[in-house]
């Protein structure tokens, strides 16, 4: 009978250096690729948010733009002159002015150019009396004082570029333009007079002096 000899188990195979040095450079990429993926997600989520954020932006733009101030008061002036906002403006359920000064009376007429110019003529008085054009969607476009009246008058029109460049077509050549003209950038806004009522006792003529603003088409 042959005895087998029992051989010692065998001991686990030592790893060499350069394997130990091997495993953690090849961890490496497996890091950067997970890296780059996290930024890819993080930056396509911002792109949807940013997507969404403008769509919502877009569809509000509508609702946006009638509660701004030329909506509010648009049929204003229709009549052909400026109409009173303040002081009556919590009568009449309109808004005040961001701007509104409580020691002055405030009149607005609208304007609508696409019917044509529109002429503005402002008597002065014995109270200081202030002219400002607000575009539709915000934004002062011009602004006179009774200090540029001429004979106690202070008048211009206010049209769009192409009807500027219509209306210089048909002034007689070499011929000095009188009137002021401004263009406005947007078809609508608003036309706004204030009055300073120096003494509360002014402010009836001051009321008077503001509404007496006339506004309507230019011939």
């Amino acid at each position: 009978m042959t005895t087998l000899d029992q051989s010692p188990e065998r001991e686990a195979a030592p790893v060499l250096p350069s394997q130990t040095e091997a495993m953690p450079r090849r961890r490496w990429p497996m890091r950067i690729i997970g890296a780059a993926r996290r930024l890819a997600y993080g930056t396509i989520a911002g792109l949807v948010l940013a997507g969404i954020v403008h769509i919502v932006t877009v569809l509000l733009i509508p609702l946006l733009s009638n509660s701004d101030a030329t909506s509010a008061y648009l049929s204003l002036g229709t009549s052909g002159h400026a109409e009173l906002v303040s002081p009556r403006s919590a009568d009449s359920g309109l808004p005040v002015p961001r701007e509104a000064d409580p020691a002055a009376v405030t009149a607005i007429c609208s304007y609508d150019l696409s019917a044509g110019p529109m002429r503005v003529v402002a008597r002065t008085g014995t109270l200081p009396l202030g002219l400002t054009l607000h575009r539709r969607g915000g934004g002062v476009l011009y602004a006179i004082t009774d200090r540029a009246a001429i004979r106690g008058v202070v008048e211009f029109l206010v049209m769009t570029e192409e009807q500027r460049d219509e209306r210089a077509a048909r002034d007689e050549e070499g011929e000095a333009v009188r009137e002021l003209r401004i263009v406005s950038d947007t078809m609508q806004g608003l036309i706004v007079a204030r009055v300073l009522a120096k003494r509360p006792s002014d402010r009836e003529d001051a009321g008077a002096l503001a509404s007496g603003v006339a506004c309507g088409l230019a011939e």
